[in-house]
């Protein structure tokens, strides 16, 4: 592993200049212009350390990348990360990447355009030192959203792009000394309500309020939660016009996080019978999909690859590893489905993601690039 490591020592400062470049190009993942600059960045870089990447082409969001250090070659690893961010442009304002000391600050830093860094170092220590099997980076660019701009056409990619490698290994957003192995999946439906205006004063009782239908089906939904079980988020209310008239529609937003797929299925059955049910009479609701994400689940293969992934972490010394279970989702939930062992979460360190504050350890580009490669060496 000396040479190996060696390399990511020598050549980090490349690979911060670039991570920091991704990161000044921002975009959310309705912004597919913005999301196809990163792509474009991030395919001239690959191609210049001799990799081999195809571009895929989607029409609601931006490109997607599949980057392979030796596309003729065995199938080693892949990676995974993603190119949108939470932040709206100048949301970091003006430039938007900051150093202070050893943190980079900037929108993505770590979710997730330092696994992208991460990612491709640790593919090129392999490759300039002997690792002859190709490695392979996935990336999309609408993971913020759980996938709904590519779709199934989005799902189906990630699933066939994984197909044969020995394991999966996702560089999301990370924290030191962890490493996931299971996320929750994600339901999110909008409520639109209509309900009957009246004069608030002279003709109260003759409205019907969707705002206060609304009221009742937030609290009928939170009072649904379970510490360490399913949770429901409701937010992004919007209805009513003016004080003085009883308010005709409403809008809100639940997102629901859930353990595996029967609770999936529960939360769903559940969410549809509280949008079917009137507290108020003379109102409806319309229930809106948004978005749908799958669980990963903590399995046999996912505790063999973190055992693999704690072993070398203490053989080098970068020190034990704890196996985290997350409340957040991810696009290892669908290699997982695929049949390829997966760990998430292995990509830059940090804190404050989608938030203004988001900042990264910068050298956490080193340390996460060397456990990967040797993880990735020593699985064969």
């Amino acid at each position: 592993m000396e040479k190996i490591f060696e390399y990511i020592t020598e050549n980090q400062n490349k690979y911060l200049a670039f991570w920091e470049k991704i990161c000044g190009i921002e975009g959310t993942a309705d912004d597919k212009a913005s999301l196809d600059s990163v792509a474009d960045a991030v395919e001239a870089f690959a191609r210049s350390l001799g990799f081999f990447v195809e571009r895929i082409p989607f029409e609601n969001c931006g490109d997607f990348l599949i980057v392979d250090s030796s596309p003729n070659a065995e199938k080693g690893c892949a990676f995974l990360a993603h190119m949108d961010t939470v932040h709206r442009k100048g949301a970091f304002g003006f430039p938007p990447v900051k150093r202070e000391g050893n943190k980079l600050i900037g929108p993505g830093v770590i979710d997730c355009k330092g696994g992208i860094a991460i990612a491709l170092l640790a593919m090129k220590a392999l490759s300039q030192n002997g690792f002859c099997r190709n490695n392979r980076l996935i990336l999309t660019s609408d993971e913020e959203v759980s996938n709904r701009l590519g779709g199934e056409r989005e799902l189906a990619l990630i699933k066939n792009a994984v197909l044969g490698y020995k394991a999966a290994f996702n560089c999301e957003v990370g924290k030191d000394g962890e490493a996931v192995v299971s996320r929750k999946g994600i339901l999110r439906y909008r409520f639109e309500i209509k309900g009957v205006s009246a004069h608030s004063g002279i003709d109260y009782f003759s409205g019907a309020s969707a705002l206060r239908e609304a009221a009742y089906k937030i609290i009928a939904l939170e009072s649904l939660s379970e510490e360490g079980k399913t949770t429901y988020n409701c937010s992004m209310i919007n209805g009513g016009t003016l004080p003085n008239i009883v308010p005709e529609r409403c809008e809100f937003s639940v997102d629901a996080r859930v353990l595996n797929h029967a609770a999936m299925q529960e939360a769903e059955t559940q969410i549809r019978e509280i949008a079917e049910k009137s507290f108020v009479n003379g109102t409806s609701t319309r229930l809106i999909p948004i978005s749908r994400r799958d669980p990963m689940l903590r399995n046999e293969a996912t505790e063999k690859l973190f055992s693999h992934l704690d072993s070398v972490s203490q053989k080098y010394g970068m020190g034990a590893l704890t196996a985290v279970e997350s409340g957040g989702g991810s696009d290892s939930a669908y290699t997982q489905q695929a049949g390829v062992p997966s760990i998430c979460a292995v990509g830059a360190s940090g804190d404050y993601c989608h938030t203004a504050r988001e900042f990264a350890f910068i050298d956490s580009l080193v340390t996460r690039a060397k456990l990967l490669s040797a993880a990735t060496a020593e699985l064969f």
